[in-house]
């Protein structure tokens, strides 16, 4: 319980640092006036002038944080600002975030589950036939799932598995996404597969690393000394402490799905929060920006959290440890 308690208070600290960050890099921009002017440059002055009063502009700087910390927390994050002259209308991030976030989660959420789902079987395989031809050709496909940079893999799916065999829809900007879960896979396949090609050979390297290690530890040989079978030494004995390593990196590895998120869902139009963030920066609107970074970091922290908070299950040793300390 300490030291649960004890990670909460670094995960606040954690979220108040990069909140700050975020606020302060919007004011490097240009200052307020600037920043109003980037946000909507064919408005009015009158317009102008009424958005900087909308949002505070007038109020010191911690002032002016502390009023968007306090809507942040309870769910206001800010406005994205339309239009020209004298019509400019706002419309919520919330709103947006509220349609867009569950499907990015969903994308990165499958892309985690194919990685794994097909890492953790190629790794334990290969540290088990370590040097054998078939581990030999894995490692020669994971060297080159790992050269192919995520935008290559989707312009080739889009070009060969949509365009030219017409097998799956290449684009997924329809107004009702996500739709019954057969026409939802249809539109999130290719984009899953072009996010977790490298998150495949990254996990399966990894897994493969430690699984041959621990192949060797004094433990394995004992087991094999009872007669055990194969199977259950590999995915009973060897295959637990073998995974920390992977937890963590899976863990990591969250800021490097989002960051492959924003280009994959520009390039197969899905509608997710990477998509959004590529259309704010192109319109400027950094408040927006501002608010998804801090909401994108939330959920990288509190994720990397809960993986911590997983090694004391998978490790009793860690439990041990911190129950002594």
């Amino acid at each position: 319980m300490r030291m649960v308690l004890s990670k909460i208070v670094r995960l606040v600290v954690v979220l108040f640092v990069v909140s700050f960050l975020s606020f302060w890099f919007v004011k490097l921009i240009g200052g307020n006036d600037d920043l109003v002017a980037k946000m909507i440059p064919f408005s009015s002055e009158q317009e102008k002038d009424r958005v900087r009063n909308e949002l505070g502009l007038q109020d010191p700087f911690f002032a002016q944080y502390g009023h968007w910390v306090g809507n942040f927390v309870t769910g206001d994050f800010g406005q994205i600002y339309l239009g020209a002259g004298d019509n400019i209308s706002s419309v919520p991030v919330s709103e947006t975030v509220a349609k867009r976030l569950p499907v990015s989660l969903e994308l990165m959420l499958y892309a985690q589950f194919l990685a794994l789902f097909f890492a953790i079987p190629f790794g334990i395989l290969s540290a088990h036939k370590a040097s054998s031809r078939f581990d030999k050709a894995t490692n020669v496909t994971a060297f080159g799932m790992l050269a192919l940079p995520q935008f290559v893999a989707a312009l080739l799916l889009v070009i060969f598995v949509g365009a030219r065999w017409g097998w799956l829809p290449t684009q997924s900007n329809l107004p009702n996404f996500p739709l019954n879960p057969l026409d939802n896979w249809r539109y999130m396949l290719m984009p899953t597969v072009a996010l977790a090609l490298a998150q495949i050979a990254i996990y399966m390297r990894l897994l493969r690393s430690d699984m041959i290690a621990t192949l060797q530890e004094d433990f394995i040989t004992t087991a094999k000394a009872k007669g055990l079978p194969t199977r259950r030494v590999l995915l009973r004995h060897a295959l637990r402490p073998s995974s920390l390593t992977l937890l963590t990196v899976a863990g990591l590895n969250v800021g490097a799905l989002i960051g492959g998120a924003i280009i994959i869902e520009r390039i197969f139009k899905v509608p997710g929060i990477g998509g959004e963030l590529a259309e704010a920066i192109f319109r400027q609107q950094t408040l927006e920006i501002q608010s998804l970074v801090v909401l994108i970091a939330f959920f990288y922290v509190i994720l990397n959290f809960g993986v911590d908070i997983l090694y004391s299950v998978l490790d009793p040793r860690i439990r041990h440890a911190r129950a002594v300390s």
